[in-house]
């Protein structure tokens, strides 16, 4: 059951979804807040329980008593008419009021919220409106304020409903936003692990430097918080129709969801990069800061010459001679004006001649080291050589009497079916072995330089021709060759057997490797003063190796095929063609194989 929980919390259809319901929950919120904000909802309600404590009665009450102190300041006899309270205002000398038989017994018995200002204190029943109060209105002034009980009563219930429907809003934004937190974890948690995978999982986002991953983390925030911020302002100081203003909301939720989206892409990305231990790292000025402390330490470490003790040598003997040269600079500078000066210069010259005498025997010993390497590999060459052509003469005889036994017994007419199977199948191998046997005496011989040359002026373009002709059934079964060649011939100067064997081996190979249906392409042009044959074929498998590689000995481009060929063919014609004169390279492009068979001209 855990295994099931792990693979269903960890698979990418669940994530998805989270990651989804994570943006929209976020929308949600915003848009519950500008609802809130849109429709005049004053949030005290929800924090304090009764209006008369609330900083709106608390605004309210000080407007009042500005407003009875403002008219009586002025000297305004109209009274202020609001049925809803009682007021009485005096200095001493001049009155003003609306209840004037009242007298302050009168105030106070009249509601039970009584509010009086008596020469610079204010008093009330309420000890949370007398902490928010500081008014001044001098010393000689008395006020009384006596509300309603209805009207009092009025607004309590106003507070009560507002407090319902924003309590109720409340309880939505804190299910929105507790989904989203929770979702948030969840995802944090599962980011970078697969079903049945321990190991981190990255993606190609994981790969940007860190910086871009913050920014695309906090950018779509910012622009979120500024969108919002503006529509609010558009929506409710320039177009106050509620329809618009619900069109709005819809507009913003959309921002919001997509911003909350990339921000998320962003946030993931980061943990995943914490997970992984390379947030610092990843930065773009960590990687330019190390590369550059690396790249100088580099310089004095001599990391890159551990395998190679001389060479380390010079490096350190190098070193030494900076440092020591630095110190003599600054000896001189520092003895300029004092008989002392012309001895740093006498060590510098010591140290010159300590540098050059060492230097000069560690480079014999790194030619030393070269000569008896290449010594060795020549050596080596030669026996590999030697060995092949041994092993190919020797194998030459008994291959020679299998085929001829074999030859024998195909005749022979008394054989069951099966048996003449049987010498059917060692007929066609030994043969097969014949041709191995062959390429390798050829590539041997070629290979060491023991091989006899014919060169002559042939002409490059009949050359070809004449093996096209003499392969005519390989083609019949291939399909259509494309030939393009000029009208003159191409006279080149090469050994003609060798040249043939080449072309043939070139050709043979994209007979074999072709795919079924296409063209070969073959191009002789004089370029540069070189005869040019281009050979090009499209291959019938996909071709994961490179040009140097196919040149290896019994090296097949198409793994699978096992029956055709000894993978020496491109090999032969490549060394053929170096003994000859000529450049032999092949060029791969996606599944495009081509050969370009390269000899001087003959001179006219």
């Amino acid at each position: 059951m855990g295994t099931k929980l792990k693979n269903f919390s960890r698979n990418t259809f669940t994530k998805f979804i989270a990651f989804l319901i994570v943006a929209i929950m976020i929308s949600m919120a915003v848009i519950q807040l500008m609802q809130v904000d849109w429709e005049g909802y004053n949030i005290e309600p929800l924090l304090v329980e009764t209006y008369e404590e609330s900083n709106t009665f608390a605004n309210e009450l000080e407007r009042t008593f500005r407003r009875i102190y403002s008219n009586f300041n002025n000297n305004e006899e109209t009274l202020i008419e609001n049925e809803n309270l009682i007021y009485y205002i005096t200095d001493g000398k001049e009155t003003i009021t609306n209840r004037e038989e009242f007298n302050r017994e009168d105030f106070i018995h009249y509601s039970n919220y009584f509010y009086e200002y008596n020469q610079g204190n204010f008093e009330s029943d309420s000890s949370s409106i007398n902490k928010r109060f500081t008014l001044w209105f001098g010393q000689d002034i008395t006020m009384y304020i006596a509300f309603n009980d209805g009207y009092m009563k009025e607004k309590q219930e106003d507070w009560n409903d507002a407090n319902h429907i924003l309590r109720d809003q409340a309880i939505e934004f804190s299910i929105y936003m507790v989904i989203a937190i929770i979702l948030i974890i969840y995802l944090i948690n599962v980011t970078g692990k697969k079903q049945n995978k321990e190991e981190l999982q990255t993606t190609w986002i994981d790969r940007l430097y860190s910086e871009i991953l913050v920014a695309l983390f906090i950018l779509p925030i910012i622009a979120m918080f500024i969108y919002v911020l503006d529509n609010y302002y558009y929506y409710t100081h320039i177009l106050r129709t509620p329809s618009i203003q619900g069109s709005g909301l819809y507009l913003v939720g959309i921002v919001t969801t997509i911003c909350a989206l990339l921000s998320g892409v962003g946030l993931l990305a980061l943990v995943r990069k914490i997970k992984k231990r390379n947030f610092i790292k990843g930065f773009i000025l960590y990687v330019i800061c190390w590369n550059t402390m690396d790249f100088v330490k580099s310089l004095f470490d001599g990391r890159r010459y551990a395998k190679y003790p001389l060479t380390k040598n010079l490096h350190k003997r190098q070193l030494a001679f900076i440092i020591g040269s630095g110190i003599l600079i600054l000896l001189t500078i520092m003895f300029i004006h004092t008989p002392l000066v012309i001895f740093p210069p006498l060590l510098e010259l010591v140290l010159i001649y300590w540098y050059v005498k060492y230097n000069n025997k560690t480079y014999d010993e790194i030619n030393k080291g070269i000569n008896e390497s290449l010594e060795e590999q020549m050596k080596s060459e030669r026996m590999k050589i030697e060995l092949i052509t041994n092993v190919s003469h020797d194998l030459k005889n008994p291959l020679t009497s299998i085929i001829s036994y074999v030859d024998l017994l195909s005749k022979e007419t008394d054989l069951s079916d099966t048996a003449k199977d049987y010498v059917k199948i060692l007929a066609k191998k030994s043969d097969r072995l014949k041709n191995i046997v062959s390429d390798l005496f050829d590539l041997a011989k070629s290979n060491s330089g023991d091989i006899n040359l014919n060169l002559e002026t042939i002409d490059m373009r009949m050359l070809i021709e004449q093996t096209l002709l003499d392969m005519e059934d390989s083609i019949e079964d291939l399909g259509q060759i494309k030939m393009k060649s000029p009208d003159t011939p191409i006279e080149i100067v090469s050994d003609g057997n060798k040249l043939y064997r080449v072309i043939q081996n070139v050709l043979d190979n994209a007979f074999k490797y072709s795919l079924k249906g296409t063209r070969i392409f073959i191009e002789i042009e004089e370029k540069n003063g070189m005869g040019i044959a281009t050979i090009k074929n499209t291959s019938s498998y996909e071709i994961d190796f490179t040009a140097d590689e196919i040149l290896q000995r019994f090296n097949r481009g198409d793994k699978a095929r096992t029956e055709d060929g000894s993978g020496l063919g491109l090999s032969i014609a490549e060394s053929f063609t170096h003994v000859s004169g000529g450049i032999f390279k092949v060029e791969i492009d996606g599944d495009m194989f081509k050969v370009v068979i390269s000899f001087p001209l003959a001179r006219k």
